[in-house]
């Protein structure tokens, strides 16, 4: 089943189970999903509404892109949750393939070094997508219906925990990947990506907070 169609208590059915898949990667790129909607709910009940009439004709425009581009954000999360379950199951079967001889060896090495690619690969782009969301959770905090603040701020928090999550499973897949030639690259942008976030994060919070203790 594809995780478009399940139900939640289903996917929760799913991830507590003895099943390997889904796991940590899926779930990172569900929570970055749900940063999305949290988002998106705040310009839906903002469009339209006396707050949203009250803006620039720019930042009306600007809201109404940016509700868009939340929905593609959202869907693409829900692409990430499959590609990860995908890259994982394909590297498991990686362990199964046959090691008899010099010529399966080799063709089991080099299987097993492009699937582990493929599986490191997939939370670092849910991370850079989540980098760049943060500007749309942003212009929310500062525009959007001022009564849903903490739902943006809540978005914030969990684009974060998103990107921590994300980065354990690019780690986790990387550490295999030591002799490679983007090794260093990738762990340089994985503590950039990590930095970032911890501060774009916390500039929205303190947004959200100075807000609602004013």
């Amino acid at each position: 089943m594809l995780f478009k169609d399940y139900k939640i208590e289903e996917f929760f059915n799913d991830l507590s189970s003895n099943s390997p898949s889904p796991g940590g990667g899926s779930t990172a790129a569900l929570v970055a999903g749900l940063a999305g909607c949290l988002n998106n709910m705040v310009y839906s009940l903002t469009i339209n509404k006396k707050a949203f009439n009250n803006l620039s004709e720019e930042n009306k425009c600007k809201m109404i892109s940016l509700e868009k581009e939340c929905k593609r954000f959202i869907t693409n999360c829900i692409e990430f949750m499959e590609e990860d379950r995908t890259c994982f199951n394909e590297l498991m079967n990686c362990y199964k393939l046959p090691k008899d001889t010099e010529v399966e060896k080799r063709h089991r090495k080099e299987e097993l070094k492009n699937k582990t690619y493929d599986a490191m690969l997939s939370p670092l782009k849910v991370c850079r997508e989540c980098i760049k969301f943060y500007d749309n959770i942003e212009f929310a905090t500062e525009y959007g219906n001022k009564m849903l603040i903490s739902d943006a701020g809540v978005a914030a928090s969990l684009l974060h925990a998103a990107v921590e999550s994300s980065i354990i499973n690019v780690k986790v897949n990387l550490n295999s990947l030591r002799d490679e030639e983007f090794f260093n690259e990738v762990e340089t942008e994985m503590n950039s990506l990590l930095n970032e976030s911890k501060t774009k994060k916390e500039d929205i919070l303190n947004i959200a907070n100075e807000y609602i203790y004013k």
